[in-house]
């Protein structure tokens, strides 16, 4: 059940709000939204102004997260949404550390993914709450512009834990599509996929929600494959596992995921 969203959002990025409001209102849950003013890539900049016009960018800059704020406050009100809004600003680091407090007790994080070449302050934080959080995370591209909704959803299946705790998290969802379809892509044919996959289907008729399977082979990466069977069959949402790797006791996202990550067209929750 979700009941307790949180927004995590910046002054440049325009898609999550909206789509988050609409999906609180379609579940109805509440929703907290975290606006985020990082001092970090801007200061070095401004400490090279005169006093004076630093300060006035600096004001500038805040006043640009207010409007924001604001906007996205009364698209709350008039779609009867509760929300409280927050602004987070500092260091990286302090942003890090406050973020991933909050975020852990969310039902579901919703953030905004620019498009390819183009960054902006929420982007630093994906990664972060994907791997930190322990709630899943539903990424909307920036060009999105529609409102929630489950037509068709796909569910990427490779029977790792991460996917299962995608599945498991995205059930309250799954239970409002109209078509839900579990899929395999592979790089070579394994023996016995296809026995999983029927038992995916069989777990989600037991939760009321009918789904069928496909396996396809890949001729390219997962990844592109993946991308390209979405596109091809106008999916609402797609739900993935996210698969991470550890490094010197921290852990960094793999780089298939992440390579998805930054290329998604379609709103995606992962899990990891």
């Amino acid at each position: 059940m979700i009941k307790d969203l949180l927004i995590v959002a910046d002054a440049v990025g325009e898609a999550a709000g909206p789509y988050a409001l609409s999906l609180a209102r379609e579940v109805g849950a509440a929703a907290g939204c975290l606006y985020l003013q990082p001092e970090g890539g801007d200061e070095a900049p401004l400490a090279e102004l005169p006093y004076g016009f630093a300060l006035s960018a600096r004001e500038a800059a805040l006043a640009v997260v207010r409007d924001a704020a604001d906007d996205l406050s009364y698209a709350a009100r008039t779609a009867d949404v509760p929300m409280e809004m927050e602004t987070l600003s500092g260091s990286a680091g302090d942003i890090r550390s406050r973020l991933l407090d909050r975020a852990r007790l969310a039902d579901l994080i919703v953030v905004e993914r620019a498009d390819p070449g183009r960054d902006k302050p929420a982007d630093a934080y994906i990664e972060d709450l994907l791997l930190g959080a322990g709630r899943p995370i539903l990424v909307v591209p920036a060009r999105w512009g529609r409102p929630a909704r489950f037509g068709a959803v796909t569910v990427a299946w490779d029977g790792s834990a991460a996917a299962a705790r995608a599945l498991a998290d995205a059930l309250p969802l799954l239970s409002r599509a109209e078509r839900v379809r579990v899929l395999t892509v592979q790089t070579e044919a394994v023996a016995g996929v296809s026995e999983g996959g029927a038992r995916v289907v069989k777990h989600l008729g037991r939760h009321g929600i009918a789904a069928d399977y496909r396996a396809i082979i890949s001729g390219t990466t997962v990844g592109e494959t993946l991308l390209a069977e979405v596109a091809q069959a106008g999916v609402d949402l797609l739900v993935m596992g996210a698969y991470g790797h550890s490094r010197l006791r921290e852990v960094f996202l793999g780089g298939a995921s992440r390579d998805l990550l930054r290329r998604i067209t379609v709103p995606t929750l992962m899990a990891h």
